[in-house]
Order: C-alpha cells, then sequence, then structure tokens
C-alpha cells in the first residue's frame, strides 16, 4: 500500500513538472516528499539543492509533496532550489509545484512548501565564502527543524526568513569566475494557480509556477504552498 501511494504521488509530482517524464533523482530536479500512515506521529521532509544550469533549455523542477493517512499525525515537505542560469538558453520553463493531501485523516495536517529560485548570472558565478557559509547554515537549519515541535505559524515565518536569506545571498554573495561578469536581465514572472481538485476521501490543492522564456535570462523567485487540514 505505502508503495503504490508513493508511486502515485511522485507520478503527480513530475507530470506536472518534467516533460520527459523522468523522476527528479534521475533529471536533476529536487524534490521533497512526505508520506505518512502512522498514527500520532510527524514525517518531515526537506530537499535542498543548487543548480548551476549553462544549456539552451532551463526546465528544472522543484517539488514538495505531503501525504497524510492516518490519526493524529502529520506529513510536512519543504523544498528550496537555487537555479543558476550561467549561460544564453533560449527556453527557460522553471516549474514549482506544492501538493499537499489529507485522505481519510482525523485531526491531522499535511504541508508542502516549495521555493525555487531562478537568476540569471550572464556568465559563470560561485558563492563567496560568506555565501557559502549562509548556505550551509541554512542547510543546517532546515534539517534541525525536523526535530522542533512548530506550529503552522512558526513554520511559515521561518522557511520564509530562510527565503529571504537567500534572495540576499543571491543579490550580494555571487561572484563571477574569471573575466565572466553577472549580469541579470529582469524578465516577466507569471504565476498561474489551477482550480482546485477535492475528490470524495482527499483534499488536494497544486500550485505550479512557470516564468515566461527569454533569449537570455529569468530572475523571479516563485513560491508554491498548500496546507491541508483533517477534520
Amino acid at each position: 500500500m505505502r508503495r503504490r501511494l508513493l508511486i502515485i504521488l511522485i507520478a503527480a509530482l513530475f507530470s506536472l513538472g518534467i516533460s520527459s517524464g523522468v523522476p527528479a533523482a534521475y533529471a536533476g530536479d529536487n524534490a521533497a516528499i512526505a508520506v505518512n500512515t502512522k498514527d500520532g506521529t510527524t514525517v518531515f521532509k526537506v530537499a535542498f539543492a543548487i543548480r548551476h544550469v549553462m544549456g539552451d533549455v532551463v526546465d528544472q523542477t522543484n517539488g514538495a509533496v505531503a501525504y497524510a493517512s492516518c490519526t493524529d499525525c502529520a506529513a510536512v515537505a519543504v523544498a528550496f532550489e537555487i537555479v543558476l542560469v550561467e549561460g544564453n538558453p533560449s527556453t527557460v520553463t522553471p516549474t514549482n509545484v506544492a501538493i499537499a493531501i489529507n485522505d481519510n485523516c482525523d485531526t491531522c495536517v499535511a504541508v508542502a512548501e516549495a521555493y525555487q529560485f531562478v537568476l540569471g548570472t550572464g556568465g559563470l558565478v560561485h558563492f563567496d565564502h560568506e555565501g557559502n557559509k549562509i548556505l550551509s547554515e541554512i542547510r543546517r537549519e532546515l534539517h534541525s527543524m525536523r526535530k522542533e515541535d512548530l506550529t503552522l505559524d512558526q513554520l511559515q515565518a521561518r522557511l520564509d526568513n530562510i527565503a529571504a536569506r537567500i534572495a540576499d545571498v543571491l543579490a550580494n554573495h555571487l561572484v563571477p569566475i574569471g573575466n565572466a561578469k553577472p549580469t541579470p536581465t529582469d524578465t516577466t514572472a507569471t504565476t498561474t494557480t489551477p482550480e482546485e481538485t477535492v475528490p470524495v476521501t482527499t483534499d488536494t490543492t497544486t500550485t505550479p509556477t512557470t516564468t515566461d522564456a527569454t533569449p537570455t535570462t529569468t530572475e523571479p523567485t516563485t513560491t508554491g504552498v498548500t496546507t491541508t487540514t483533517g477534520p
């Protein structure tokens, strides 16, 4: 049963974001998947990735899926992805997806939060010493949160703070390699939210976010968040 649920969740996530149909673990995308079917417990999964993209296509997917089917339990999935576009792509279509599902739950909660940062640098870059230090601290903080008893409001505040710190690192701690100079180009970001679908026994919300393709780069920050609470 658990295996079947995982297959369904992974298929739902990547059918939205990866046109090739290749799972994230092999395609270089980023996903946090939390599945909880045990009463009175919490499953907290975190995924954090930094991608350097130099090809003609920027189509990375960042996704968080939380599934809860139990009593007095919680499933939390948090995904952060940084995509540094260092080339001159012709197609820029990153995807950010968050899916939270409560299935036959009693006093339970499912939380999925996905933060994706896509930055055009105009050339090869790396993080300076301070930037690497901050990102390392963020990684540790995200994983330590799994052991903390946070309310939903506290969790949201912590994640928003982390997102702000990442944005600051991208703005102030990227260093060009060699003679390359980062020259971010602003583009228009569009966010689409499909209608919510609620089957008889499952609450499901998806929030994909995409960015318009440009011949050069893109520099939006996109966030997908869904939370569902059982009766």
